[in-house]
């Protein structure tokens, strides 16, 4: 049901639009498309590295890019937070990578080994010297992320710097220079926290060219931006293999009949290969073997191609 507004609510949120209007009015900028992009590839990126840091899986997606002043950007931040200070060697500015508690000290627990279950719950808003040097370490993670995205439009050296608790230290430009700021909701253990990535307007002025297209797949200097970042997610990826010794076909009927205790013939040698099998597709043929440590293992011997494939009657494709 619609909220009938009085003349007086009517007549205020009119003027808080009009004073935005003529607040943005101040500044001469163009919206770059390339960063909406690059938003939701660090976004993915997140989702991807932070299990590996925490051991748990994660969700982040980018929640809204703005294009605002470095106060109100400051104002904003879900304080408190941990605010990394990025050196961009190749831009012309630094970068503010805000982390909210929940965010942080959940990573923190995780990396610990704790389990971090239900809402967590801080007596104090400040940190420790331990919980700031996690967090430096979780601001690296963020910054190497921001980095490989970064790369698309140009080659970008990011390094994380030094890590505040005070927004007015760790402010990157004036307060009223305009800023673009990404906000990421990311959900680790159940508990949703945020990262604020916040780069000021003028700093993109290296690259805002690129920034600007809206379409952006043609070849570049630098190589292949679009291929080395989906290289590296896949680099970053696990799969699951199956060792198979042997296949045999037995009558449904003698199966029915199995009991604890049954022997059944393999019909194979001791030194019989054990063919390596990924998502139903044979990959290589191995040998089985023990470790020192007494622990079962295969090597492997030779890689099964595509055409070794198609005469065995499957189809590579």
């Amino acid at each position: 049901m619609n909220k009938v507004m009085t003349p007086e609510e009517i007549k205020a949120q009119s003027g808080n639009l009009i004073d935005e209007i003529i607040r943005m009015s101040d500044f001469s900028f163009e919206r770059l498309p390339m960063l909406d992009i690059i938003g939701e590839r660090l976004a993915d990126s997140l989702s991807v590295v932070m299990p590996e840091v925490t051991g748990v899986l994660c969700e982040a997606s980018l929640n809204q890019l703005d294009y605002l002043p470095m106060a109100q950007a400051a104002e904003g931040l879900n304080m408190p937070a941990l605010l990394g200070i990025v050196a961009a060697q190749n831009l012309d500015g630094e970068i503010l990578i805000a982390m909210d508690a929940t965010f942080a000290l959940t990573a923190m627990e995780l990396m610990l080994g704790g389990s971090a279950k239900g809402e967590m719950v801080r007596q104090s808003d400040e940190f420790t010297a331990i919980e700031r040097g996690f967090g430096h370490r979780i601001g690296d993670v963020v910054t190497g992320e921001l980095r490989r995205c970064l790369a698309m439009v140009g080659d970008i050296d990011l390094e994380l710097d030094r890590v505040e608790i005070d927004p007015d230290s760790a402010s990157v430009t004036q307060p009223a220079n305009l800023c673009v700021r990404m906000r990421i909701a990311i959900v680790l253990a159940g508990r949703t926290g945020s990262i604020d990535v916040v780069i000021p307007y003028d700093a993109l002025e290296p690259i805002r060219p690129k920034l600007g297209k809206i379409h952006f797949g043609e070849p570049s200097e630098d190589g292949n931006p679009w291929k080395e970042q989906l290289g590296g997610q896949i680099e970053r990826s696990t799969v699951e293999l199956e060792a198979v010794l042997t296949e045999v076909k037995v009558p449904i009927k003698s199966v029915m009949n199995w009991k604890p205790g049954e022997t059944i013939n393999l019909w194979i040698d001791e030194d019989h290969e054990a063919t390596v099998v990924c998502a139903e597709t044979e990959m290589f043929k191995a040998v089985m073997g023990k470790r020192t440590n007494g622990n079962t293992a295969i090597r492997i011997t030779e890689q099964i191609e595509a055409e070794e494939e198609a005469e065995n009657g499957r189809d590579p494709y």
